[in-house]
């Protein structure tokens, strides 16, 4: 008997370590240093200044060449996992600057910091850290998305019914439900390109919040590292360190509001009691006692990183709120939180695509529950307003009297509703017939065809249209890659044109 995991023996499909990794969450795993994450843009950062500073002639030629060796021999160190964080050497930028002094001797590594502070240092590796991060999650973003038309295309028919208060209101259909998930979902992924055109702007030349007497080129490093161009003044970079991490944390925590309230909709549907859908095994944990448990814990789990996501997004907002011009220690602890949040949320579109990818909807059962709890009675009182002349509102009080008469139907029968014309001293020509068909579920939602209603072909309209967004919205990343892309290919060209003239 292996009890490495003490559940899934009753398990069709077993889960993916990603997703068991995800469902436990830092139960058994350690947190690695924050600055390990920024070595290579650190290593990037240095690079591009290193070439500057050669490009205005502030360092010579043999110099940079030194440099850049030294550079390139700690990228290839990392990548073999044999660069390591020296703790007292404080941060990313000490070590490897230690390193550069070390390799290529102070007369040359001591001047990598020339114009420059560890202030505008980690302002550069943040954005660039950040910038990186966003391409990812719009990536896995707009895989979710086309996830869930795929499957609101393939349930236009598949009727259900909506509700309000957690209570029976109107019938809608499934397809209508994920089409609606996914415009949510398209704004967020609007936010996060606000984001990059927000920040994608350089620091660096920033110093220690003050510019320098060095004549910098800030426009070049720009081009190398793909931004759009410097920050205006050096200072408000330094001050306002905490609002990329603010900003991107605000996006990112109405994207998880989104993704806890699907999680918590299909958490209800897979109950027994609603028995709408049913969860993939492959993204549900067991029981250490029960042996009959399947438990929808990728989808709690979500549930908790977006509670985690906001606490974040409150605490960046307070670092930042009442500091003076200038940089404060304060600020470093943003660096912290952005991370804790990118690592808490970044796995959970994935996560919520392959929930969505593999669930199997109930039919059957979401077509009963349209025919019950008088979902159908607004559609009849609009009925009688289409086609017998009322006003809405005697409609509404007539049809609330024939639900009152109705008593333990699941709709409103044709006697009900005699009864309340009755009452009311109104003279109807409505037939049982035109009653029974204006609350037949399948004629009612063929009928909502008004723009961003459930029938099919609206449905699909909008599949389509948002199907057009993200083709529209791919064009804006491809060509801020390219961007990112060109600057790569310059640098390189710099690089090589120093070992030509060695």
């Amino acid at each position: 008997m292996d009890i490495t995991r003490l559940w899934g023996d009753a398990f069709d499909k077993q889960p993916a370590q990603e997703t068991i990794e995800f469902m436990a969450g830092r139960d058994v795993t350690g947190l690695a240093p924050a600055d390990e994450n920024l070595i290579e843009v650190d290593l990037l950062g240095n690079k591009a200044h290193c070439l500057m500073l050669q490009q205005q002639g502030i360092i010579s030629s043999d110099e940079a060449r030194l440099i850049l060796e030294a550079l390139a021999e700690i990228e290839n160190l990392y990548r073999a996992g044999e660069f390591k964080l020296d703790p007292a050497k404080e941060d990313v930028h000490s070590n490897i600057e230690a390193f550069l002094v070390k390799r290529c001797g102070m007369e040359a590594g001591g001047k990598i910091h020339t114009g420059r502070s560890r202030n505008d240092q980690v302002a550069l590796d943040m954005r660039l850290y950040l910038r990186s991060e966003v391409i990812k999650l719009s990536a896995s973003l707009t895989g979710l998305i086309k996830g869930l038309l795929t499957r609101a295309g393939e349930h236009l028919n598949t009727i259900m019914p909506g509700y309000t208060h957690h209570q029976h209101a109107m019938l809608t259909t499934f397809g209508h439900l994920l089409l609606s998930f996914a415009e949510g979902m398209q704004r967020d992924l609007e936010r996060l390109r606000d984001w990059y055109n927000l920040f994608n702007k350089n620091p660096l030349g920033s110093a220690a919040a003050y510019s320098t007497t060095f004549q910098l080129d800030r426009e070049l490093t720009s081009r190398l590292l793909g931004f759009d161009s410097p920050h205006l003044t050096s200072l408000d970079p330094i001050t306002n360190r905490w609002e990329p991490e603010a900003s991107l944390a605000a996006a990112i925590s109405l994207m998880m509001n989104h993704f806890s309230a699907i999680a918590q909709s299909f958490i209800l549907f897979s109950t027994s009691e609603f028995n709408f859908i049913k969860l993939s095994d492959a993204y549900c944990s067991g029981s250490s006692i029960m042996p009959q448990k399947k438990n929808p814990c990728s989808l709690e789990v979500i549930k908790a990183r977006a509670a985690i996501a906001q606490g974040i997004l409150i605490s960046l907002l307070s670092i930042g709120q009442s500091n003076l011009f200038g940089y404060n220690r304060d600020s470093q602890w943003t660096k912290y939180l952005v991370m804790d949040l990118i690592r808490e949320t970044g796995a959970c579109p994935v996560i919520l695509k392959g929930v969505i990818d593999s669930l199997e909807v109930n039919k059957k059962r979401m077509l009963e529950e349209s025919g019950r709890g008088f979902i159908t009675a607004t559609a009849l009182a609009e009925a009688l307003v289409r086609h017998h002349g009322l006003s809405f509102r005697q409609a509404k009080s007539l049809i609330s009297k024939a639900v009152k008469y109705s008593k333990g139907e699941d709709k409103v029968s044709f006697s009900a509703l005699k009864q309340a014309i009755s009452e009311e001293n109104l003279s109807l020509s409505a037939t049982g017939d035109q009653v029974e068909d204006y609350q037949d579920p399948e004629r009612i939602i063929s009928r909502k065809r008004c723009s961003g209603g459930p029938a099919p072909a609206i449905v699909q309209r909008g599949i389509e249209e948002i199907e057009a967004g993200l083709i529209s919205n791919q064009n804006w990343w491809d060509e801020k890659l390219k961007q990112i892309e060109a600057g790569q290919k310059e640098m390189a060209r710099l690089e090589a044109a120093l070992s030509k003239n060695k």
